[in-house]
């Protein structure tokens, strides 16, 4: 089989995979209330009807072929090429500014968790490195991009199971993200926290299933150009494309400068291209010829597919291998989540208080999408700053997750414990001072707001 024929192969089983995950996520209820998505439960299904599991009883099973499991580390810098492609400089007002703060305390706190958490079973004799103490961060506060992209990055360092560790934070992250928040926004509506609803409402039965009804569906995107010169989806596209091969380009050039700057990842080249592009086009005005929506969807069905792929390729000896760390660690990540975000949220937003807490927690725990799920819950009508919040957050929260995926990997073999842990609870500190003086609130946002729903 020629290499293009073995890449629409592995399309074509991922594809299959992502029908079906697609399939039982509408139909079974558990999936929906735990709010899965497609692609994760797609890779669930072929890591158990794969050669891994069913294929080690049966002659019969899914084929996942070998190459399946490069895709996730190719399609990562696809993901990161579109990430400032047509984006809006953000308003840093109040909103921005304490979520940010709140946000970065979050990240740094499952930093100097994770770490603490390495050297302790270090110190106990297990057989890992520094830099699992790391893999939290990436997969709770990052999700499964983040995780992938510095997972790789530990595989090329030599820590091969570092991909599959990553990649398990992130499930755990994103999966607790959900039923934990669920749980802390019942027991806040409880105790009177919540301003837009009396009582959580339900999220709503074509939400959870997936499905949107043919009168009820939206345009995904924009033409920028007509079907007749180009295709305007394959015109955006071309822009990733572009960004791809430029990314590739530098990051070359940078290994011929000096071969020490081969520790700089192909993804890490793109993010940085995405943004100097993306700032370029906006500052000369052809932003024009950018449409985000697009790209949203470039970078959506690029993470469906590199989510599917990393799940049915995940190692399970190296999951049992480090099955105490991992679920002390998660377990440790989880626990501080849960303390630290009310904790700080309280103290920290000006209004909104619980439901902007509950969003950046459901971020915290892997994606956007599940912090503006937990807010859905709260604040249906969408009458609350959270959501403006969270977006802001994430997109700033860059200038601190940039650094930690793209050269983290490599600090966390050469700095040691004691470097990498002063460095990162000197951040922390410094959000926690930064949320003192700028933000800090004496009385939480819910004792002084007046709740809309009284009116």
């Amino acid at each position: 089989m020629s290499a293009i024929q073995t890449v629409v192969n592995d399309f074509g089983i991922l594809s299959i995979l992502m029908l079906i995950g697609y399939f039982l996520r509408k139909k079974i209820r558990l999936l929906q209330d735990l709010y899965l998505p497609a692609a994760l439960v797609a890779g669930f299904i072929g890591l158990l009807f794969g050669p891994q599991v069913l294929g080690q009883v049966s002659p019969i099973y899914i084929p996942i072929t070998s190459t399946i499991g490069s895709w996730a580390g190719v399609l990562t810098a696809v993901v990161f090429s579109v990430s400032f492609l047509g984006t809006k400089p953000t308003d840093f007002g109040e909103t921005a500014l304490s979520a940010s703060v709140h946000a970065g305390m979050g990240h740094q706190l499952q930093v100097c968790i994770g770490l603490l958490c390495a050297f302790i079973f270090i110190q106990l004799g297990y057989d890992i490195p520094l830099g699992f103490g790391l893999t939290p961060v990436y997969g709770f506060y990052g999700g499964h991009g983040t995780a992938l992209s510095a997972g790789t990055l530990f595989q090329e360092l030599g820590w091969e199971g570092g991909l599959d560790v990553a990649n398990t934070m992130a499930t755990a992250g994103l999966v607790f993200g959900v039923v934990f928040g669920v749980v802390m926004i019942n027991i806040g509506a409880r105790k009177g926290k919540t301003i837009y609803v009396r009582e959580p409402s339900k999220i709503p039965e074509d939400v959870k299933s997936g499905y949107v009804k043919p009168e009820d569906r939206k345009a995904i995107g924009k033409g920028v150009t007509f079907n007749d010169v180009i295709d305007p989806f394959g015109f955006a596209l071309c822009w990733c494309g572009l960004i791809c091969v430029l990314g590739n380009i530098v990051r070359t050039l940078l290994i011929k400068i000096n071969p020490i700057l081969s520790n700089i990842p192909w993804f890490a080249c793109c993010l940085i291209l995405s943004m100097i592009v993306g700032t370029i086009l906006r500052k000369t005005g052809q932003d024009k010829y950018i449409d985000r929506a697009c790209m949203s969807r470039i970078a959506g069905f690029t993470m469906d597919y590199l989510v599917c792929s990393a799940i049915c390729t995940l190692n399970l000896t190296t999951v049992v291998t480090y099955a105490v760390p991992l679920a002390v660690t998660i377990v440790a990540v989880l626990l501080g989540n849960i303390i630290v975000y009310p904790l700080f949220g309280r103290k920290i937003f000006k209004r909104d208080a619980f439901e902007r807490t509950m969003g950046a927690f459901g971020q915290g725990c892997g994606v956007v999408a599940t912090g503006l799920m937990l807010i859905r819950i709260i604040d249906p009508n969408n009458q609350s700053t959270a959501g403006d919040a969270v977006v802001s957050s994430s997109t700033v929260g860059y200038i601190w997750m940039i650094p930690y995926f793209t050269i983290g990997p490599a600090l966390s073999f050469s700095w040691g414990f004691g470097k990498l842990f002063a460095f990162s609870a000197a951040l922390l500190v410094l959000f926690v001072v930064l949320g003192r003086l700028l933000c800090w609130q004496q009385r939480p946002a819910w004792e002084t707001q007046k709740r809309v729903y009284e009116d």
